[in-house]
């Protein structure tokens, strides 16, 4: 088995990653010092946020084709056996449940309601959140970028690198420690937030060995978050109008 000490490309990969994760945080620090008037357009936020995952990514790959690694052994093979059964089965699972939250939401206005309240509340999220059609389409076309390369980096290069130093636990471990360390911008509820996920698509990786599955996860809960968003936004005023009817009627059905 090759070590890192053998492989200089895997310790370069390692911190690429490493200067990323650095320079986002100070990003974060700086922005929430500033005034909204002070922070970029969300657009911008988009295509920064994107470019800077997919040179991460196409780096990490890089490192590994340099270190004479096969691509099967970091996770971009099919999910074979019970295990991929189980993978497969699982990232099935979430694409019911993120089409069934998507019609509840759509049919309950307490649930829009709800949501809009904890959206208004998330730590961070004005930073990345669309309100404009341009926003909504760009903030989806980063879901697919995330989904694919934040997986290959985090759950492929980094948990595979680690893997060569390290039990498998704990470099799985340490890959979900720091993937939820580069969503610090979202607070610490937010970091709480995505931790299930963030373990459901590792446990799914470390069964099936492969990550095509945790990439469709992941792209389907980044997208279904955007989705909600324009849901909510589109239906706020409605939304108001019923409840406030709905208040009055209950006032007058109060008897004098």
């Amino acid at each position: 088995m090759q070590t890192l000490t053998q492989t200089p490309s895997l310790i370069l990969g390692l911190l690429a990653i490493a200067a990323v994760l650095i320079a986002g945080f100070v990003s974060d620090v700086r922005q929430k010092g500033s005034t909204p008037d002070d922070l970029p357009p969300v657009g911008h936020q988009y295509r920064k946020t994107g470019l800077t995952l997919w040179i991460l990514c196409a780096s990490c790959l890089a490192c590994w084709h340099f270190a004479d690694l096969p691509l099967a052994a970091l996770g971009l093979q099919a999910p074979t056996g019970w295990g991929g059964a189980l993978a497969w089965t699982l990232a099935g699972a979430a694409i019911v449940y993120g089409l069934y939250s998507l019609v509840t939401t759509a049919l309950d206005r307490t649930a829009r309601s709800k949501l809009r309240t904890q959206l208004a509340e998330a730590e961070g999220f004005d930073m990345l959140r669309p309100r404009r059609l341009s926003e909504h389409l760009g903030f989806q076309a980063l879901s697919f970028t995330a989904g694919i390369t934040e997986e290959v980096i985090f759950r492929g290069f980094l948990m595979a690198t680690l893997a060569l130093v390290m039990p498998l636990w704990a470099a799985a471990l340490a890959s979900v420690s720091l993937f939820i360390i580069a969503h610090a911008y979202q607070g610490l509820s937010g970091m709480l937030r995505i931790l299930p996920i963030t373990v459901l698509m590792t446990a799914v990786v470390l069964v099936g060995g492969s990550l095509w599955p945790a990439i469709i996860i992941h792209i389907l809960a980044d997208a279904l978050a955007g989705c909600l968003v324009a849901m909510v936004d589109a239906h706020e005023d409605a939304d108001q109008i019923m409840a406030k009817e709905a208040n009055e009627g209950d006032a007058a059905a109060i008897p004098a």
